[in-house]
């Protein structure tokens, strides 16, 4: 199997895994990926409480069970039988599934929360967001789940804009300058988002063959920009509003500012004492001389072209000295 590129990690996996790029020739590996094979469980780990117990979804078990152990790693079960083990540095990890769940439904969680998180226990600045390529710079569009971060990174490659990555961006400090890095080759949206944008309900095809989220591929039709760029404009995704105004960009205080940044860091409900103090300290670099502001969406989705303009107009200001 070949090496694989993904949010600055190059990353060596027993499967084959559509839409990353492949990794240079001769490039280190920085974390092995096994999937399938032998169950990973924690029966041999010390009996203690769960580190982290996500909210259950329709009153079933906690959506993800995650137990930690300062010698073994990290072990993640998700309520539908989806589990993973990350040793303590991040350079290993193992997934396995029961049925009726798939390889392409482990995939989109090692893509998202098993990755983001290790980028994490190697020190990587992560957030909770998408991100485009405006001017040269990699413009972050940050928010929770739901804010509609891929949608609206979908409305930007439909006008021509390449997009860097999707719900994970990945921050490193090289040379002293913010760097985001790149994802892989495909947007994940619901049937309204592709209704919303194309005008159709099914014609994009399933992520995976039990999950009703659907792949809009990166390419020549949606670009998509395959290395990193330096980290400029961050822009909070608020609620969709029926305010005249909107699409809107208002500014945010620095004390906001930086709360809005902590808020939407990937997986921080899983730092430990030590992650969250190296995670304040790079959140103050990568704050000091970068605007961060509230971006107003339209509830209409007729205005998403204007939500594109709104932003590349906002990046385009001269920033204040």
């Amino acid at each position: 199997m070949p090496d694989y590129s993904v949010y600055g990690l190059v990353i060596h996996c027993d499967r084959a895994l559509d839409g990353l790029e492949a990794a240079a020739a001769g490039a280190a590996v920085d974390v092995h990926i096994s999937l399938g094979g032998s169950r990973p469980g924690i029966g041999e780990w010390p009996s203690a409480p769960p580190y982290y117990e996500g909210p259950p979804e329709d009153g079933g078990p906690p959506s993800v069970i995650v137990h930690r152990d300062a010698e073994r790693g990290v072990h993640f079960k998700y309520a539908d039988g989806t589990a993973f083990v990350l040793d303590p540095a991040a350079t290993f990890i193992q997934g396995w599934w029961t049925a009726p769940s798939t390889l392409e439904d482990a995939v989109t969680y090692l893509l998202g929360p098993i990755l983001g998180f290790a980028l994490r226990l190697r020190g990587v600045l992560a957030f909770h967001a998408s991100a485009v390529l405006i001017d040269g710079r990699a413009v972050a569009l940050l928010g929770p789940s739901g804010a509609g971060k891929s949608t609206t990174a979908a409305a930007f490659a439909a006008a021509g804009v390449a997009v860097l990555s999707d719900d994970v961006v990945a921050v490193r400090l090289v040379d002293g300058v913010a760097m985001a890095y790149p994802s892989y080759r495909l947007l994940r949206l619901w049937d309204e988002s592709e209704r919303i944008l194309f005008g159709t309900v099914g014609q994009l095809p399933l992520l995976t063959p039990t999950w009703d989220k659907r792949a809009l591929p990166l390419g020549p039709s949606h670009p998509f920009h395959e290395a990193p760029a330096p980290l400029g404009d961050l822009f909070v995704l608020a609620a969709r509003s029926d305010d005249p105004r909107a699409p809107y960009v208002e500014p945010l205080g620095a004390g906001q500012a930086f709360m809005e940044l902590v808020e939407n860091t990937y997986a921080n409900y899983l730092l430990d004492d030590r992650m969250r103090r190296e995670e304040m300290q790079l959140l103050a670099m990568v704050r000091r001389g970068r605007r961060v502001r509230r971006l107003v969406p339209h509830r209409d989705a007729a205005r998403l072209p204007a939500l594109v303009a709104c932003v590349r107009a906002a990046v385009a200001e001269p920033i204040d000295e």
